[in-house]
């Protein structure tokens, strides 16, 4: 059991315990029933955005990322993965599966970092439902603010993080290695 496992079910008896006393058996049962029904709504959109990013892991050309999201590509690489992340569609669970795949194929740590920035604070998908609920004029004025940070923040990573790149990357390797499913002929340790 991973780390992040054991701390949400640590979080979840928590939680349970805390229903229980404020409300008795009933109102654990309508929690855990609420947490089910998000998982039925969501579980088809998962099945899908798990098998998209498991395709783009196996379809990726890894030359092509290194010469356009890699070392190679300089400040390119950055501003590339600020305007992937920008238009990239999805949630989490398509988002981050590519982030490691690209990561883990060749992309710079400054990219996934500009990558990561944009999906977060320039999410083109997101605009429309920004503007309706806050108006054009504060959706402009945040988006203002925060045009240059995704190319910085990989910059900044790239020219001063180097070193860390390997690190990182053989974690994300290492993640990725627990989370695959066993052949048949692997070995068990």
């Amino acid at each position: 059991m991973n780390k992040t496992m054991i701390g949400m079910s640590i979080i979840a008896i928590l939680m349970a315990i805390k229903a229980y006393l404020q409300g008795g058996i009933s109102m654990v049962a309508e929690g855990f029933l609420l947490g089910m029904g998000h998982l039925l709504a969501v579980f088809p959109v998962l099945i899908a955005a798990f098998a998209v990013a498991g395709l783009i892991s196996v379809l990726l050309n890894k030359e092509t990322v290194a010469k356009w999201l890699g070392e190679e590509a300089g400040w390119k690489g950055p501003f590339y993965g600020t305007v992937i992340g920008a238009m990239v569609p999805g949630g989490p669970f398509f988002f981050y599966p590519l982030m490691a795949t690209l990561l883990l194929s060749g992309a710079s740590l400054g990219t996934i970092i500009s990558f990561s920035a944009a999906k977060t604070l320039w999410n083109i998908g997101r605009l429309p439902i920004e503007i309706a609920f806050v108006g054009i004029e504060l959706t402009l004025i945040r988006f203002l603010i925060t045009v240059a940070f995704p190319v910085m923040a990989g910059t900044f990573v790239n020219i001063f993080f180097p070193k860390l790149a390997t690190t990182i990357k053989e974690d994300v390797y290492q993640l990725q290695q627990k989370n695959q499913p066993k052949n048949r002929g692997d070995s068990v340790d």
